[in-house]
């Protein structure tokens, strides 16, 4: 028996039914009319937000973050001063300040050189002993507090200013010193009575005293501000006034800064 043709989805008992035709609503348009457009929001400024500025990023300082005080920043740079200038002066008193050799003369082959010598800032004055002093003198910016600081800064500008006078004194003086040892036939390797010449590097002693200034200038600072200057652990913490970073609900807790 043939079956009659209901036509694409048809059923067997006759034609299948045109879906019913869906009005147009626009695009994004809901069921019941179309779809609201977005509150406007207002605009608060670049990453701003009703109560202030929202910090600069994960972790990051709003605007409102001030430096450091300005005591905290000058014991920050005296410390700082202080342990270069000890480096300046130990470097520089281990150089040499006078290089003496020996020179003869040798009928008709010229002159043969027979030693030589080196003669350093430490064999004139202990000044590498001195500039170590400036270490110890940072302990004491650690256990002293208020006026108790003039003492310490009194004993970096002495020590600076012995320091740059005796290098100065030094270098002024080592080349007499270094030929008066050679001809006494005090220096290894040069033998005394010959012909003597002596060359006085200057880089030894300008160490030294580029050293000695920053330690008197460490010892300035020190009475000028040492008795407002904040405990020496807190001079490297955060400023009291940085704003923290927002913590992130979801973040576990071992991640982070």
């Amino acid at each position: 028996m043939p079956v009659a043709d209901s036509g694409p989805a048809g059923r067997a008992d006759g034609p299948a039914r045109p879906p019913a035709p869906v009005a147009d609503s626009g695009p994004a348009a809901g069921v019941n009319g179309p779809a609201r457009p977005p509150a406007p929001v207002a605009d608060s400024g670049p990453a701003g937000s009703a109560d202030g500025p929202a910090p600069t990023g994960r972790g990051g300082l709003s605007s409102a973050a001030a430096a450091p005080a300005p005591e905290r920043r000058s014991l920050q740079l005296a410390l700082v001063a202080v342990v270069v200038a000890v480096g300046l002066a130990v470097t520089g008193a281990g150089r040499p300040w006078a290089t003496v050799s020996a020179n003869v003369e040798l009928p008709g082959l010229g002159s043969a050189r027979l030693g030589a010598a080196e003669v350093t800032g430490n064999d004139l004055l202990p000044f590498g002993g001195l500039a170590l002093l400036g270490l110890v003198l940072l302990v004491g910016v650690a256990v002293t507090r208020g006026h108790g600081r003039w003492a310490v800064g009194l004993a970096l500008l002495a020590l600076g200013g012995a320091l740059a006078v005796g290098a100065v004194v030094g270098g002024n003086r080592v080349r007499a010193e270094a030929a008066e040892r050679a001809e006494l036939g005090l220096l290894e390797g040069v033998p005394g009575g010959t012909g003597l010449q002596v060359a006085t590097p200057r880089t030894g002693p300008v160490l030294v005293v580029a050293g000695g200034l920053l330690l008197a200038l460490a010892g300035l600072e020190a009475l000028r501000r040492g008795p407002r200057w904040p405990a020496l652990g807190e001079a490297f913490r955060a400023p009291p006034d940085r704003v923290q970073p927002v913590a992130d609900p979801g973040e576990p807790p071992w991640e982070g800064d």
